[in-house]
């Protein structure tokens, strides 16, 4: 199920916030569990059994780390959770390369693992959680529908944000249920609703096009704008869920960090990383880059850990060499800015260092992330500047993704893009209230309701992207 579906905005929302109405505070917990594995289960069947066994197992073991908090135990709980993500995730990957590089048939039995919607999410979650355990900074959850309804939460559940008990354990515990809270919550909703049916898949109808087209027949325009309307979809999608997100755990009375921080307004790629993305970059600083060592353990071994952390990065967007390449760019560049600029990387302020380095050092970044192949890949960024092919007609699937409707949403992303500060509506609206801001959120809702339920219903179902990782 997923957000932008009428069943999901017309049927299971209202009727998952009626049920927590009337059950008030008491039996929220219960409730949410119930609809987040319902809300599983819809497009995952049988394979909801991968997150029950993940709440049960991790519920449990968090109390063992409790009464026993040495590395070994921590250890055994953290491998149990990477091997369930190794083997849904990676076990066709790792056996496909064995294959091909010794000519064996090591991937055969892992041809047909579905992989569960979100698992990179809730293993990263579990983690985090036995972590934190281990550490003292949270004691581990007594009550298994509680932690269950943690695990479950449906806003969060398939693309994120990735929420630390730490963080909201005390909301599940006493949700603050009220009419502010759901009227900041279905403002930042519909706010994420109306960038994801407007922009994201309007940019998104471009970027597939240009994508869809091979070899020779990309040419530079073909590479400049199926480059640029991704970098525009996948922002605009990947933030509208964590809008939808964050104002569903709100509506519910949870409160979830933000996930973006405008990270197209960054002059480096440092600063970038403190703006996208932010509760899994946050995620791979707490639990890897510092307890590898962190900057603590001299030059040499920072920039090692850097590359550590974004091959891994890399690697958590998906089982292909494409991700593990993106991420590796990415955390090369962070080495670089750490060598020419220091620690004053993420801080340095430039409008023109953004539009001459940043961006397009993003946007090339999203060609390989984007790419179906290496191929593909190094076909689209050899083309970017292949000025001799100005000009050139437009392939079929390019050509037919440019109707005036995709054109003028896809320009308000590119506005958006490359405007040195984008607008912040949505963490605007669902601020704490003053009148001015409340009185705001009425029409806006509304209307935005209005609009996005248009196009909800007269648009092709299209998934959120991050739905894959």
């Amino acid at each position: 199920m997923v957000f932008s579906e009428p069943v999901f905005l017309f049927a299971f929302l209202p009727i998952a916030l009626a049920l927590v109405m009337v059950g008030g505070k008491r039996f929220t917990a219960p409730i949410v569990l119930l609809t987040s594995l319902i809300f599983y289960a819809w497009g995952s069947g049988a394979i909801v059994t991968v997150l029950v066994f993940s709440i049960v197992f991790n519920w449990a073991y968090g109390r063992v780390i409790e009464r026993n908090r040495t590395n070994t135990v921590l250890m055994i709980g953290v491998a149990v959770n990477v091997l369930l993500l190794l083997y849904y995730k990676y076990s066709y990957f790792i056996g496909s390369n064995i294959d091909e590089a010794i000519g064996t048939h090591v991937s055969d039995p892992f041809k047909n693992v579905v992989l569960p919607i979100g698992i990179s999410f809730f293993v990263f979650q579990a983690i985090s959680y036995l972590i934190d355990i281990k550490r003292g900074d949270v004691p581990a959850e007594r009550n298994v529908i509680i932690f269950g309804a943690y695990k479950s939460f449906f806003p969060q559940l398939i693309a994120g944000p990735i929420v630390r008990f730490r963080d909201v354990g005390e909301d599940f515990h006493n949700p603050q249920i009220s009419m502010e809270n759901i009227s900041a919550g279905v403002a930042r909703f519909v706010h994420g609703l109306l960038k994801k049916v407007i922009v994201a898949d309007a940019a998104g109808a471009i970027s597939d096009g240009c994508f869809a087209v091979h070899g020779a027949d990309v040419t530079i325009t073909v590479a400049w704008l199926g480059a640029l309307a991704y970098a525009i979809q996948i922002y605009f999608d990947f933030s509208a869920y964590s809008d939808m997100a964050i104002g569903l755990g709100r509506i519910f009375g949870i409160r979830f960090n933000e996930n973006f921080m405008r990270p197209y307004s960054a002059s480096t790629v440092t600063e970038f990383w403190r703006r996208w993305h932010i509760s899994l970059s946050t995620w791979f600083r707490d639990y890897v880059y510092i307890p590898l060592g962190g900057s603590r353990k001299g030059t040499i071994r920072t920039y090692g850990n850097l590359a550590i952390v974004f091959l891994v990065t890399g690697l958590w967007h998906g089982a292909a060499w494409t991700f593990v390449i993106w991420g590796l760019y990415h955390g090369a560049f962070l080495i670089c800015e750490k060598l020419v600029i220091g620690n004053a990387a993420s801080e340095k302020k430039s409008h023109v260092l953004r539009i001459v380095y940043l961006l397009p050092v993003v946007i090339i970044g999203w060609i390989i992330f984007r790419a179906d192949s290496l191929t593909q890949a190094w076909t689209f960024m050899t083309n970017l500047f292949a000025l001799g092919e100005l000009g050139a007609p437009l392939p079929e699937p390019v050509a037919a993704a440019l109707n005036p409707r995709t054109l003028l949403f896809f320009a308000i992303g590119l506005l958006i893009f490359v405007a040195p500060r984008g607008p912040a509506i949505g963490a605007w609206l669902a601020q704490d209230p003053t009148r001015f801001r409340v009185l705001s959120r009425v029409p806006y809702t509304a209307v935005g309701l209005i609009l996005a339920g248009v196009f909800v219903l007269s648009s092709s179902f299209s998934p959120f992207l991050y739905f894959r990782f």
